[in-house]
């Protein structure tokens, strides 16, 4: 995960959304610790005001829950939202697929021979 210290983002809403990708890329499991705020915030180069905020964020979002005295851990996820997610972003790249020439019948045979390697 970057923090791009030149966007106009904000830094604490980077921080959710890279923590939303890396938890949507399973780079972080469910059940695994995050790093404490001042970890994070060092590792960063953020104020730990910062961090604060955007695990508050996710907290309120049930994606993260913090244990007091024990840490911050990513929680499980709801597999009907997950799956809602990967159809929108499946429909997204099969309609940019479409208007890029791609034929349906080439989309088949890419899910195909996606779930061969699988």
């Amino acid at each position: 995960m970057q923090i791009d210290h030149g966007s106009r983002q904000p830094y604490y809403a980077q921080l959710v959304t890279g923590i939303e990708q890396d938890i949507a890329h399973g780079v972080l499991q469910p059940g695994e610790q995050l790093p404490s705020v001042r970890e994070m915030a060092r590792q960063h180069l953020l104020n730990p005001n910062t961090v604060s905020k955007a695990y508050k964020q996710l907290e309120a979002q049930q994606i993260i829950q913090t244990v007091p005295g024990k840490g911050t851990y990513v929680q499980a996820a709801d597999s009907s939202l997950l799956q809602a997610e990967l159809r929108e972003r499946f429909t997204q790249i099969v309609k940019l697929a479409y208007h890029s020439g791609v034929s349906i019948a080439e989309l088949h045979d890419w899910l195909d021979k996606t779930g061969e390697m699988l």
